[in-house]
């Protein structure tokens, strides 16, 4: 290999790492959030980038010198990105979810509030749970093992992989599994207040003479903010759980490239 073809064998591949890291940053929670600039994103990426070339070249990845099966290579490192990214992103869309349900039934569905995280309509208490996560996963350092499971990629997903994932089946399963664990993570409040409904729908039904739909808006807020309360101290174990469970996710996503 001559010094030219060298240099672009090395550039090249510094390209397809930062392309795959790039894909991820974009949408995988903190690291993808509004507030972060476009410029710290791809300097994050481009520093990962920098520190794991290294490994990845001492595995000697199979790079075409061709440009349309280069470019070919280029997108597939960045859909890569994108899907590891998204799976992360459920973590987010599940407690988006729990707060849609909680919202309903508090009445805060016609107040739902633009998310500062991400900067789309998003209901009240799932604003609240985001940025509570947020601050959970932060401060115990969980960020470092959506790193780490990235990193973990480039040993089932190589740079040139030979075959392509078969599990398919994972991808319609995933759908319930979000839409199963925001019931679950909303279900105490939810069912609370659900509760409440069919009491006080029996006292007006009992009672007919007071107006009873006076005052029950402000009497389900002020008891919805009470579960919440008294739920805080074991939202540390859910979110703990759920993080968990979306990790598995990606691990069931690499794997899928392995099966024949």
């Amino acid at each position: 290999m001559s010094l030219a073809q060298l240099l672009q064998w090395n550039l090249s591949l510094f390209l397809l790492i930062l392309s795959r890291w790039a894909g991820m940053i974009m949408l995988a929670p903190v690291f993808g959030a509004r507030g972060v600039p476009g410029m710290v994103r791809l300097g994050l990426a481009a520093g990962i980038t920098i520190i794991l070339y290294p490994l990845i070249q001492a595995t000697e990845p199979s790079i075409p010198f061709g440009l349309l099966p280069y470019v070919g290579l280029v997108i597939k490192e960045i859909l890569v990105g994108l899907v590891i990214g998204f799976l992360i992103y459920l973590l987010t869309a599940i407690l988006q979810g729990a707060g849609q349900l909680i919202d309903f039934q508090m009445g805060f569905t016609m107040g739902a509030a633009i998310d500062p995280v991400y900067g789309v309509q998003s209901p009240m208490m799932g604003n609240f749970q985001i940025i509570l996560a947020t601050m959970l996963l932060l401060s115990t350092n969980s960020h470092h093992y959506l790193i780490a499971g990235m990193v973990k990629s480039y040993a089932f997903i190589p740079i040139n992989p030979s075959s392509l994932p078969t599990n398919y089946l994972f991808y319609a399963q995933l759908v319930s599994q979000v839409f199963a664990l925001s019931i679950q993570l909303a279900m105490p409040i939810f069912g609370a207040l659900l509760v409440s409904d069919v009491g006080i729908g029996l006292l007006s039904r009992t009672v007919p003479q007071m107006n009873i739909f006076a005052v029950i808006f402000p009497v389900k807020i002020a008891f919805g903010f009470i579960i919440l309360f008294l739920s805080i101290p074991f939202w540390g174990e859910s979110v703990a759980y759920i993080f968990n469970t979306n990790m598995s996710w990606v691990l069931e996503l690499y794997q899928g490239w392995k099966k024949p």
